[in-house]
């Protein structure tokens, strides 16, 4: 009996070694999943770092602000949908500062251009619950 052999989509692939890279606190790799000109864009109002955020390392800067800003910041990927333009990402984060607990679900939508990431969106699912979470809260 012969098996097919399956093989991932190469944009999932490009978003395995982005979660990799943040996960691990791997600026370089990173860096190399992004097109020079990457825009991101946080859309969490409330939030210390939301905005539009342009270039690798105004994206790393942006990232490795929002796990300093908690006393614990986890996410979990929990799922990873593509075409052959697009990624969205599906991750669960749990944060804690200041005896404020937050956990939610949210999504992370990436532009693929050329192999690498062009532009991201990032959209919590409850955006009362992070806004809530940081109201009042200074960084």
């Amino acid at each position: 009996m012969l098996e097919a052999m399956v093989t991932e989509h190469p944009n999932a692939q490009l978003a395995r070694r982005a979660w990799d890279a943040i996960s691990q606190g791997d600026a370089p790799a990173l860096r190399a999943t992004m097109n020079e000109d990457v825009v991101w864009r946080a859309t969490a109002r409330g939030t210390p770092w939301a905005g539009t955020h342009e270039g690798p390392d105004a994206v790393v800067d942006f990232l490795a602000r929002v796990g300093e800003a908690s006393e614990v910041f986890d996410a979990r990927l929990v799922d990873v949908l593509v075409s052959d333009e697009r990624v969205l990402f599906v991750f669960h984060t749990s944060l804690r500062r200041g005896g404020r607990v937050a956990e939610l679900d949210y999504l992370l939508l990436g532009r693929v251009q050329d192999g690498r990431f062009s532009e991201m969106w990032t959209a919590p699912l409850d955006p009362v619950a992070i806004e809530s979470f940081w109201a009042g809260q200074r960084v």
